[in-house]
């Protein structure tokens, strides 16, 4: 009589067991279908008049959050502002002014004024390090990651520059307003927009840790 007490204990157990692995991998499926879903997500980009413009410059690798503060799996409408590219996006000409030190390769978009936008800008980098010859000793390969993301209020009809850039120690965003001054297009700088924080959902942020 013990020994079925016992035995039954032990299906119970298992039970719970297998319980908890369903449950976790329901919840790694749930997650990979909306990093899927990201990725392969196109900014919703906003049509009409009186609308801002913004230039992203510095990193391929860029996307666009609409009525955000900071860069989540579950922005409505966030994603990449010519869609989904491998190896990053194009360049992207919406026929914003530009002055002699524009970069070739950048992204306009067009955003609704009035409300926050955010755009995340990943960096990232391989390097192969030769083994020592004689030794036995492979080559290793090491990688490098940089994240930045910021957000701003855009106002009607104004043009804006974000430019994001990694040095060794960070990355940086630094957004400037294009203004025109006596005739000569200028750069004057916007509130610096603060890295934020997203709450308990995934940020892709935390998506790319996990990579």
């Amino acid at each position: 009589m013990e020994e079925g007490v016992d035995l039954a204990g032990t299906l119970r157990d298992a039970c719970r067991a297998t319980a908890v692995v369903g449950m976790a991998i329901a919840l790694s499926g749930c997650f990979v279908a909306s990093t899927l879903k990201s990725e392969l997500s196109r900014y919703a980009e906003p049509t009409g008049e009186d609308l801002a413009h913004i230039r992203l410059i510095g990193s391929v690798n860029v996307k666009v959050y609409p009525n955000s503060t900071c860069a989540r799996l579950d922005v409505p409408g966030g994603g990449y502002p010519a869609g989904p590219q491998l190896g990053g996006q194009r360049t992207r000409d919406l026929g914003m002014p530009k002055m002699a030190d524009t970069p070739r390769h950048f992204v306009e978009i067009a955003a609704r004024p009035g409300e926050p936008i955010a755009a995340r800008f990943a960096f990232y980098t391989e390097q192969i390090r030769p083994g020592i010859a004689g030794t036995g000793m492979p080559n290793t390969k090491e990688t490098s990651f940089c994240n930045v993301t910021g957000s701003f209020v855009p106002e009607a009809n104004a043009n804006y520059e974000a430019r994001a850039s990694w040095d060794r120690d960070a990355c940086v965003l630094i957004v400037h307003r294009l203004v025109e001054v006596d005739g000569q297009l200028q750069r004057v700088p916007v509130a610096r927009p603060a890295e934020t924080t997203c709450g308990p959902a995934a940020t892709e942020a935390d998506t790319a840790a996990d990579a």
